[in-house]
């Protein structure tokens, strides 16, 4: 007997129904589940799901809830993210000002018909 679920990994179960999109999505989807996600705490690659939206570290032992199926960083992880590189933002661009600024540039004359 051949193998079943080569092509269509974890969608195999569905056989023949769904349509071809929705099995391939699914796939997609619980390949992301079952893998292994990096823990926010020790930053090993050892995060596993154990429920709907229950993350645990195999490393560190650290429980987490998130998203069902793929681990987020907590809302206020994700807000100090983007304060961080807003800043980072704000001294490239003022930096390039500054470069900008000290640049001369010529002025273009207007053509002549």
């Amino acid at each position: 007997m051949s193998k079943r679920t080569k092509k269509v990994g974890p969608a195999g179960r569905l056989g023949a129904r769904y349509g071809v999109t929705v099995r391939k999505r699914i796939a997609d989807v619980e390949i992301e589940c079952r893998g292994r996600h990096e823990c926010p705490v020790c930053h090993g690659v050892t995060m596993g799901r154990t429920a709907s939206g229950i993350w645990v570290c195999r490393r560190c032992g650290t429980r987490m809830a998130s998203s069902s199926y793929k681990p987020t960083p907590p809302a206020a992880v994700r807000r100090e993210l983007a304060e961080v590189l807003a800043k980072a933002e704000g001294r490239e661009e003022a930096a390039g000002v500054e470069k900008e600024e000290s640049e001369v540039i010529p002025a273009k004359e207007p053509r002549k018909a």
